[in-house]
């Protein structure tokens, strides 16, 4: 009976410290994905497009409020070309959601954005994906819808 109960306390005491484990991997992961997202909003008000190619994978596509489909070297290029300018953003509430190595954000944020000398900034909610490649986070996917009431 004893080495029942022994074994039995073992058993949950396992569950308990992967799933403790498990959490602090995600909190962990969510600090990391949220660092990341900070690092591109800083770079995009910056025009560093270094920090940006590093952050927007190869693959990343960005589909604006206006649904159109834009890739990394679309942003990059314009950026680099004073096209597109951005302001810095406020943030009015983000969250991540963590899946086996990739991270959805979901976020309400105000922004100027300038587009060759027009405002297209506003009220948005924004989707984002990141992926982790190599040891670091990457953004794959930008979905923004204007919000407007």
């Amino acid at each position: 009976m004893t080495n029942k109960i022994l074994t039995l306390t073992v058993f949950v005491g396992g569950f308990v410290l992967l799933g403790c484990t498990s959490n602090r991997n995600t909190a962990t992961a969510q600090r990391e994905v949220l660092s990341t997202d900070d690092m591109r909003i800083e770079a995009r008000t910056k025009g560093d497009v270094q920090t940006l190619s590093d952050v927007y994978a190869d693959d990343y596509v960005l589909v604006t409020a206006e649904g159109v489909v834009r890739t990394k070297s679309d942003q990059i290029n314009e950026l680099r070309a004073g096209q597109l300018q951005f302001q810095p953003v406020e943030i009015v509430d983000r969250t991540v959601r963590i899946y086996d190595g990739s991270a959805i954000v979901l976020s309400h944020e105000r922004s100027k954005i300038i587009r060759n000398g027009q405002n297209i900034g506003g009220d948005f909610r924004a989707n984002r994906v990141y992926v982790k490649r190599d040891g670091r986070w990457q953004l794959v996917l930008t979905q923004a819808t204007r919000i407007t009431s």
